[in-house]
């Protein structure tokens, strides 16, 4: 990270969560991460500038067309549901708009990270990920056996400076 990334990052850090993100998506951060939270809600806006209006609602469900379709399938394999489990689905349905991999578009400081998070909130999707797929991977190749598409892969993943490692590793 080049100092001019790490100073952006520590304005964004010195900011109320609340102004970060949307209100609903702060109450979830804080629930599930605690302390890390205000990190992960500065490292998930900066990346995603555009997901967050002036009002604190999201735009990228309308953008995206994909966002209803990943938002059902995770629902679908929520451990308990309730206003915090939905918050954390619509959280990763929103950040797999993103560019790069899953866990750092959602400001996770880790993959690992992203695979408890899975555990905890989604254990049914979890166990079924036995190839240890990429977690943005696997859900487009859910929704491509859903949909009964062959040839299936995440929308930014060709772009990727680690595509060769992902799709040429996975025996899925």
């Amino acid at each position: 990270m080049n100092d001019l990334s790490q100073a952006y990052l520590a304005a964004r850090l010195a900011m109320p969560v609340a102004r970060l993100v949307p209100a609903w998506l702060a109450a979830a951060l804080a629930l599930e991460f605690g302390p890390q939270a205000p990190t992960i809600a500065a490292l998930w806006s900066a990346r995603h500038p555009a997901a967050v209006r002036e009002d604190g609602t999201t735009g990228i469900d309308e953008r995206h067309e994909e966002y209803a379709e990943l938002l059902e399938l995770l629902l679908e394999h929520v451990g308990r549901i309730d206003s915090h489990s939905i918050s954390i689905a619509r959280w990763i349905a929103l950040s797999c708009c993103g560019k790069d991999h899953l866990w750092e578009d959602l400001g996770l400081p880790e993959r690992p990270a992203l695979g408890a998070l899975m555990a905890r909130r989604f254990p049914a999707l979890h166990a079924k990920n036995v190839h240890n797929l990429r977690w943005k991977k696997f859900f487009y190749k859910q929704l491509c056996e859903r949909a009964e598409v062959q040839a299936c892969r995440a929308p930014s993943c060709a772009e990727c400076a680690e595509y060769a490692g992902c799709f040429e590793s996975a025996t899925a």
